[in-house]
């Protein structure tokens, strides 16, 4: 489900990204593409001169994370359960994405940036019927200490990128499974003597 949230993403910026701008006097067609921002200069071929999305990292959100297992099984026109069939647990995940525009003129990358952040601005709430998720995006801004070691982690190289919490991603392992009824129990009873 990750990939499929960040494939949609690239989707949209791609399409964004390659729309004429009369603000700018040269367009230059814009490549999206979902990779590390951490490649190593030798392999760096597939991320140069691109818009990259990243995943930096995924957190369960804590608060759904009690929600049932059971789910009940109602009959044709009845408000009745007639048993319970047991759901994999979901995963709902909040995740944390670098868009960074890997650009060689650095006024383009200015510009790719600020398009991706107008593009995520207005459609801050994303569904994608065809997928079957719905997101919503929040810019994520770090202090200038956490970004630092951010960019210390991924190589050191600071570009121009934008940081993106997307909230909720639920991820659940298809499937189910029927527990078995209890329809009778056998309690013992013992006095106790004081």
């Amino acid at each position: 489900m990750i990939y499929k949230v960040l494939k949609a993403l690239s989707d949209k910026l791609d399409h964004e990204l390659n729309l004429p701008d009369p603000d700018c006097p040269v367009q230059e067609p814009v490549d999206v593409v979902i990779d590390s921002i951490a490649k190593e200069d030798n392999d760096a071929t597939a991320i140069s001169n691109k818009v990259v999305i990243s995943l930096l990292s995924a957190e369960e959100e804590s608060a759904l994370k009690n929600t049932s297992r059971y789910e009940p099984i109602y009959p044709e026109g009845s408000t009745v359960p007639r048993g319970y069939k047991k759901k994999n647990p979901t995963a709902y995940l909040n995740l944390y994405v670098m868009v960074a525009a890997n650009r060689d003129n650095y006024e383009i990358a200015l510009r790719n940036i600020s398009k991706v952040i107008q593009t995520f601005n207005t459609e801050k709430t994303f569904v994608n019927e065809a997928q079957g998720f719905s997101i919503k995006l929040q810019l994520h801004p770090l202090p200038f200490d956490q970004l630092s070691y951010v960019w210390g982690l991924l190589g050191g190289k600071v570009i121009p990128s934008a940081l993106y919490k997307i909230s909720i991603v639920k991820i659940q392992k298809k499937g189910e499974t029927y527990p078995e009824i209890i329809e009778d129990i056998d309690i013992l009873r013992r006095e106790k003597k004081i």
